[in-house]
Formats: C-alpha cells, structure tokens, sequence
C-alpha cells in the first residue's frame, strides 16, 4: 500500500547545487500546455490534470485563476510514485541542472499562484522516517532545493511518521510560507508550501528524543535582512564572566519583617533605576528596595496573610507595568493576579488560578505559570477579565513529560518573538514553546535531576540574553547554570561551592534578574537576601 508522504519529501543531501530562476522568462500557459513537456512521465496525466481543474478551489478567494488553483491542486494529489511532486522534487535536487527544464512552463503557472496567496510567518512541521538529525549541526546553513511541503499542525506529520522510533521532525521557524490548505485534495492537514531554494540555519544541535527520535529546530534565513546572511563564526556568541563575590543588595540581615530583613523571597523584578522588586513568601508582602537604599518600602501587603484587597499569602512573583505604573503579582495563596497602583485600590486581574510566575511581553501580553494545571496562558493586559480564561500558551494537556507537557512550571520568559521559556520544574528541565506551536523544545536539562553539567535539580527563575544564552536557578544544586541554546552541558557561571550563606554561596536561589549594565540578582531564598554579582568588564 502506497502511504502519502509530501511532508517527509526531504533533500538529505547537503550539495550546493546551481539556483533555479529561468523559469521565471516563460510565458503563463494552461495546465495542459504547461504539463505537455512532462507526459510522456505519468501515466493518464490528462486524467489527473481533469480531475485538479474540476476539484480545485475555483472561484479563488485570491484572485487565482482555475489553471492556477489547479497547479497547486495537482501538486498535491498523490497517485504513487509517479506522483507529480515526487517526479517535480527529484529533478530539483538533481545535480544536471539541465534536467529541470521541462519543468520551467509549470513551475511558472505554480509560482505565480503561490505569490498571490498570504504569506505567513509561523512555525512549520515537517518529517521522515529515518534518523537524519544527527546529521544537522548548529548554525549550519542548509537549502532545501526542492518545493517543500510542510503544516502548521505537528498531529500532521505525526500521522504520518506512525511509531517509527528512528524519525527526525523538523521545526521551521518560517518566514515566506504560502499558505495552500484550501487549495490542496487534503485541506486537512494544514499544508503550507516553502518554495524550493529556501535557505535555513539550524538553531541548535539536533535533540534527541528517548524513544530514537531526533528534532531539528531550523530558522528561515531572511535575505532582505543582511544581519541574518552574518557567517557561521561572527553568529558564535562571546560568553559574559562575572565575579565569584556576590554583594548583599537586600536583606541578609536574617530571617525577619523589619524593612532591613527579608524573609523567603521569591520573584524579583529590576526597573531602569536598579529599582528591585521583591515578592516576600512569607512575609505577604512586595518590598521596594531603592538602589544603595539599606532599607526597603512596602509596595503591597504588609497586612498579614489575607483575602482582602491590601493583604497578600504567599506571594511568588512580581512585575512592574511601567506604562501603567502599577506591579503586578502573583498572589498563590489566594490563587489570584492582582495589580497594585500609588493611586488606585488594588484590583483582581485573574481569579481562581494556581499562579506561579509572571512575565509580560512587548505587545501587553500578560503571561501566567499554572503549577497546578501545568500550563502557561496569556492575557491581553489592557482588555483584561478576571473571569477569562486566557489563551493557552504551553502544556495543558496534564501533568506529564512529554513534549506538550509540564510538570509543575514556575518562572518562565517571553523573549522578543514570543517564545516562551518554561522552567518546568518537576521534570528538572527548560522547555521552550516558539509562538503557535504545540509541543516545546527542551533547551536544557531533561536528563533527570542531578548535578552533572546536562542536568537540573529543580529550575526555578531563569533568563535569556540577546544572544540566546539560557540563564538559570538551579535551585536544589545552589547554582546558576548558562546554556547556549543546542548545546548538550551547560557552565556553572556562579555556585561552584555548595550550598551556604558566604558571598560565593547560594541557598535554594529562586529568581534571577539582570540590571541595564548586565548584572545580575539572584533572590537567594534559603539565606533571606538578594545578592548581585557583577559583570567583569
């Protein structure tokens, strides 16, 4: 039985091959004109063409003519080996360039009509059955010669890669997609086509999943964006040291309520001012502290451990909205969100939600760590509900460690592009989830908790940097970890001395945040204080 496979159609090959562009001189003909070059290859080719004229998308929502909508249609039609995308990719990949003529009267009718469809910027699946990922490296560059069919949906190219333990699916961070779902036989498996010649740059060292399989993380090179065309060698990024001697910039004055001591500080939050923000566990309550103030301010709480609207129990995160000049925090023990502002009575943003941490992204996305429900969801911080859902943004689907799952997630980062950074704490790993998609990737950790240089023990807080360098509290190891995304160990940067309370120690740390000159904060929970440690310029 012959099993459909346009998703796992893959150039494996690494050639670099002559770029395909004569076409582009030929005049638009019909599909039957177009096609003629090519009949003596398939069989009852009139036949199939028909049936593409007659089944495909006509009248066009984007102005296609029917040879048009028909170009694509017949693309994806499978009839067995002699299937027109079958015979249309091998002679794009073949090496005699000369071979491709033929093709030159449809791939002028094929790409005129994907130019006139939507292009789309999302993340993309693809797959094949067979165990190729330890072929990509990072940061090499890759072309896909051939026309490449992939979907939006990763169930997709599951169906297709069945239990096969030796697979490799690749994750395309796509710029140029051309979005072909109403126009193919199978509108169903969300197909979105990558024209042939598209460049790429792999992300990181392909990840190898426990069952065999392997994942490929590739990025669309933007040749309208010289930065993205940088070599391999100016992409390596130069690696921050920082001092070994931390200095106490809160608390450490012991375990305590005074306005010079703190008590089990969880999240921090760093303004433009070196300002710090900390949420107090156990004290119910968000201190300010001023930079080189030795004393803090109570922002929020204060008022013992409560349901009222100026109490708090057992805070765990804090952000500054500092367009609305207000913070807002994760309020666990009264399983809300709540926002605080000089001048306002404090206000429910989200009710009824196992809160961990909190992040916001550029656009006025407020996003929510569920350790309970293990997930992440986000809300539009200016058309906010408390009785709203959110959208859901990474895990949901249980407790597990699969890669659509968390177990018990804490603090998480949204980086520019809205990916969202996960530590997911209970199985002692970083996951990250690209926007849209439907499973994460694991960046670091996911090798059981431990101590070795892959493992976790518990993340709490992390960070990342503009070179995607993975900051992150390795909380039940008393160290700070930094992982370059793909690589397979990270570094301790600080905590190579076990656990303590000296200026070079740490104590179950939880959060870490990096001021404007790239210091960075640690809340070191277990010692009551926040210590910085300084950048070596």
């Amino acid at each position: 039985m012959y099993t459909k496979n346009r998703f796992g159609d893959i150039d494996c090959s690494f050639d670099r091959l002559p770029a395909i562009y004569a076409y582009q001189l030929e005049k638009l003909v019909s599909l039957e004109e177009a096609l003629k070059p090519i009949e003596s290859q398939i069989d009852q080719l009139s036949f199939f063409i028909k049936t593409a004229k007659k089944r495909c998308h006509y009248p066009s929502d984007h102005n296609l003519t029917r040879d048009e909508s028909a170009s694509i249609y017949i693309y994806t039609m499978e009839w067995g080996d002699t299937s027109l995308y079958r015979l249309l990719n091998q002679a794009l990949r073949n090496a005699n360039r000369q071979v491709v003529n033929i093709w030159f009267p449809y791939l002028k009718l094929f790409d005129c009509a994907l130019e006139k469809l939507p292009t789309l910027h999302k993340v993309l699946w693809r797959g094949i059955s067979a165990d190729i990922g330890k072929n990509f490296t990072k940061n090499q560059l890759v072309t896909w010669w051939s026309v490449n069919s992939c979907s939006l949906s990763v169930d997709v190219i599951k169906t297709f890669l069945g239990n096969n333990p030796k697979s490799t699916l690749f994750l395309i961070e796509a710029l140029n997609g051309k979005d072909i779902s109403k126009y193919t036989e199978f509108q169903n498996e969300n197909e979105v086509i990558l024209k042939m010649g598209t460049d790429f740059r792999v992300e990181s060292n392909a990840l190898d999943h426990p069952n065999g399989s392997f994942v490929v993380h590739l990025i669309e090179i933007d040749h309208d964006d010289d930065g993205s065309l940088a070599t391999t060698e100016n992409s390596i990024k130069k690696k921050t040291k920082f001092q070994q001697q931390g200095k106490v910039i809160a608390g450490g004055n012991g375990q305590g309520n005074k306005l010079n001591q703190l008590s089990n500080p969880f999240g921090i939050f760093i303004d433009e001012n070196k300002t710090i923000f900390i949420a107090e566990f156990s004290n119910h309550r968000i201190l300010k502290c001023e930079s080189n103030e030795k004393q803090g301010q109570i922002v929020a709480g204060g008022n013992g451990e409560g349901r009222r609207l100026d109490q708090l129990y057992l805070p765990t995160d804090v952000i500054v909205d500092q367009q609305n000049h207000s913070i807002i925090i994760a309020d666990s023990g009264n399983q809300r969100v709540i926002r605080w502002s000089k001048n306002r009575k404090p206000e429910i943003l989200i009710r009824n939600i196992y809160c961990s941490a909190l992040a916001m992204d550029k656009h006025g996305f407020l996003y929510v760590s569920n350790s309970i429900m293990s997930e992440v969801r986000k809300w539009n911080l200016y058309n906010i509900n408390e009785n709203t859902q959110g959208i859901l943004v990474a895990g949901g689907n249980g407790q597990g460690d699969q890669r659509n799952q968390l177990n018990g997630p804490t603090f998480i980062f949204v980086d520019n592009d809205q990916s969202i950074y996960v530590s997911d704490l209970g199985n002692h790993r970083v996951v990250k989830w690209l926007k849209g998609a439907e499973e994460g990737i694991v960046v670091t950790g996911g090798n059981g908790a431990g101590n070795d240089l892959n493992q976790l023990k518990y993340p709490q807080g992390l960070f990342v940097d503009e070179s995607n360098q993975i900051y992150v509290i390795d909380s039940s190891n008393h160290r700070i970890m930094r992982w370059c995304e793909g690589d397979r160990e990270g570094e301790i940067i600080v905590g190579r001395n076990g656990e303590g309370n000296e200026l070079n120690q740490l104590k179950g740390p939880h959060s870490i945040a990096f001021d404007s000159e790239g210091n960075f904060y640690v809340s070191d929970n277990g010692n009551h204080r926040i210590i910085r440690f300084d950048k070596i310029k």
